[in-house]
C-alpha cells in the first residue's frame, strides 16, 4: 500500500501522472516537425501487429526455449485476436515474416545447426497454414511483411537484403494475390529502403516519431498492457487531443503481449476517447 502510494506520488512529481515511456513519449509529439502530415480535425488509431511466432527472433541466439514459447503465446492469441476484430469491424494491419508463408524455408544457412534442428521438430508452430491464411483473409486487414527470416536490414548486405524482398515478395503474392503495400523492418531497424521500393512497398514503420522520409510513418507506441495499461492509454489519449488539432497514432506489437480480453479492454478505451480505428493504406484517404 505504501510502496503503491509513493510510487502513484513519484509519477506525480516527475512525469506528470504518467508511466515514464508515456511521459517521453508525450514530449516527444508535441514537438511540430517532420514530414508526416497528420490529419486535421481527426484522431485516428491504426493498431499493428507483428507476426513472427518467435520466428528467428533475437533470443533464437540466446534462449531457443524462450522462443519457442512465444511462438506458442502467438500462436494461442492469434486466431481469437483476428476473430474479435473481425466481428467489431475493427481495421488494422499485421506483418509477416514471410519464411511463415513457405513450406520450404530458404534461409536455413544462416541459422545454427541447433537452430535449424527446431525449426524441423516444430515445423507446425513456424508455418502459417491454410486455415490461418484465410482466417486473415476474412477480415479487412492489410497485411503487410515483417521481412522474409526476420533478420535485422541493417546487418544485410545489399545482395542478402535483395534476396529477402524477392523470396518475401514471391510467397506473400503467392499466399494473398496481392502485392504487399506496407512493411514494418525487424526490430524497426531501417535499412535499404531503395530495394524495399523497388519490391512495392510503399510505407514503413519508422524507428522515430518524426520521421524525415514521406514513406516512414511514425513509430508510435508500443502496445502492450506492460507498458500502456488502460489507464496510461486513456490519459495519452485525452492529452493528444489537447496538444493537436488531429493525429495519426500507430500503436504496435505483436500476438504475444496480450491476449483477447485485454485486447478488448483496450479498445474500449480507444472507443471511449472518440478516437477512430484504420489501417495505414486507408489513412491516406484522410
Amino acid at each position: 500500500m505504501i510502496v503503491d502510494i509513493l510510487r502513484r506520488a513519484k509519477r506525480n512529481l516527475l512525469t506528470g501522472g504518467f508511466a515514464k515511456t508515456v511521459s517521453l513519449f508525450l514530449t516527444d509529439i508535441g514537438e511540430e516537425k517532420g514530414v508526416f502530415q497528420h490529419p486535421i480535425g481527426k484522431y485516428l488509431v491504426n493498431l499493428s501487429f507483428d507476426l513472427e511466432f518467435g520466428f528467428g527472433t533475437t533470443f533464437w541466439g540466446q534462449d531457443i526455449e524462450k522462443a519457442l514459447s512465444y511462438g506458442k503465446i502467438s500462436r494461442t492469441n492469434l486466431t481469437p485476436i483476428v476473430n474479435f476484430l473481425r466481428e467489431e469491424v475493427i481495421p488494422a494491419n499485421v506483418q509477416i515474416v514471410a519464411a511463415l508463408l513457405d513450406s520450404d524455408i530458404k534461409t536455413t544457412s544462416v541459422f545454427n545447426a541447433r537452430q535449424q534442428k527446431m525449426m524441423r521438430e516444430q515445423a507446425n508452430l513456424f508455418r502459417l497454414t491454410e486455415e490461418d491464411i484465410a482466417i486473415l483473409k476474412s477480415h479487412k486487414l492489410e497485411i503487410g511483411l515483417h521481412g522474409y527470416s526476420h533478420r535485422h536490414f541493417t546487418n544485410l548486405s545489399e545482395t542478402e537484403a535483395e534476396k529477402e524482398m524477392l523470396l518475401a515478395t514471391e510467397i506473400f503474392q503467392k499466399k494473398f494475390h496481392n502485392q504487399p503495400e506496407f512493411m514494418a523492418f525487424p526490430k524497426n531497424d531501417i535499412a535499404h529502403t531503395d530495394i524495399i521500393r523497388k519490391y512495392g512497398i510503399k510505407s514503413w514503420r519508422s524507428d522515430k516519431e518524426h520521421t524525415i522520409s514521406r514513406f516512414g510513418v511514425p513509430l508510435g507506441h508500443w502496445f502492450a498492457p506492460g507498458v500502456l495499461g488502460q489507464n496510461d492509454l486513456k490519459k495519452l489519449l485525452s492529452a493528444i487531443k489537447e496538444m493537436r488539432q488531429g493525429y495519426f497514432l500507430h500503436l504496435w506489437g505483436h500476438f504475444t503481449e496480450m491476449d483477447v480480453d485485454v485486447l478488448e479492454r483496450l479498445v474500449e478505451v480507444i472507443k471511449e476517447a472518440g478516437w477512430e480505428f484504420t489501417t495505414v493504406k486507408d489513412f491516406k484517404k484522410y
